[in-house]
């Protein structure tokens, strides 16, 4: 955020910008304790309920969260997978096995329509594809298509994503101190291609759930479309608390 835009804010969000920098800089880590209200309030020289505001936000956002008597935390980064699970369909309490993540490749390109104007970026504007495969039990079950904006990640390359699992989230947070948080989600059922149902091992033109998702930094700006297809005739996607 440059920072005549920091100065036209409230000054709460200014120390919430601060507090988003630093943690996406990995001056805290995930599971880690913030200095207290006071501490944080002295080293940024504003008063401990302008923190208090500011740190709240965060908690709500799911950026920090706070342990009763025992301080605020920061929270996981969010997997590239998001919410939801997979589990065998009319069975709500069952428990779900764990996804595995492939990265298949990561490329740079231009940008498509839909993509650049989601974005805000110029038609034909450079972008980042990665592609990535879920499996479930050895099986694939998604396929992920998601493309960030080159200018702003540049670096970004398989080798370094491989190095953090081969999650993008992950990887833009260790590397590039962005934390992506997902801003709106859209779904629908959709034919595959089939360059995407060889990569599933499914028939061509088989009907698919499909996912598109936009994420965004915390301060709002668009960061990441991603759009996934999910084989769900022999699963159900689910959405609430795991059992």
């Amino acid at each position: 955020m440059m920072r005549n835009t920091l100065r036209r804010l409230p000054l709460y969000a200014q120390i919430k910008s601060v507090l988003i920098r630093r943690i996406g800089e990995g001056e805290w880590q995930a599971n880690q304790a913030l200095p207290s209200e006071w501490e944080l309030a002295a080293q940024l020289d504003v008063s401990q309920g302008t923190v208090r505001k500011a740190l709240g936000e965060l908690v709500a956002q799911g950026v920090l969260y706070r342990r009763q008597g025992r301080g605020t935390f920061v929270a996981e980064v969010a997997s590239d997978w998001g919410a939801g699970y997979l589990v065998t369909p009319g069975f709500l309490d069952e428990k779900p096995d764990m996804l595995v993540l492939e990265l298949l490749g990561c490329s740079r390109g231009n940008a498509p329509e839909d993509v650049a104007q989601t974005l805000g970026l110029r038609r034909g504007e450079a972008v980042i594809r990665v592609r990535q495969l879920w499996r479930l039990r050895g099986m694939a079950v998604a396929l992920d298509d998601a493309y960030l904006p080159a200018e702003s990640f540049d670096g970004l390359d398989a080798r370094s994503i491989r190095q953090c699992g081969g999650d993008v989230y992950v990887t833009l947070q260790r590397r590039f101190g962005v934390r992506p948080r997902v801003a709106v989600e859209q779904w629908r059922a959709v034919a595959l291609s089939r360059e995407d149902a060889a990569m599933l091992g499914v028939a061509p033109d088989q009907p698919t759930l499909s996912q598109l998702r936009v994420s965004t930094t915390m301060e709002g700006e668009p960061l990441e479309w991603r759009q996934r297809v999910c084989l769900t005739d022999a699963l159900a996607y689910t959405t609430g608390r795991q059992p």
